[in-house]
């Protein structure tokens, strides 16, 4: 698991030129968000 977290980390620097710390979990362990998503409504005037 170590190995694959380095693996990402070294890949993710080099596709995107940032550096991220990167947690392994287990699989379906991250919560589901709960609601309704809402929508985005740009009101800038345009120029």
């Amino acid at each position: 698991m170590h190995a694959l977290k380095n693996r990402i980390e070294h890949e993710m620097a080099s596709a995107l030129g940032l550096s991220a710390k990167i947690k392994l979990v287990e699989p379906k362990t991250i919560e589901r968000s709960e609601g309704k998503s809402q929508r985005v409504v740009d009101n800038r005037q345009k120029v």
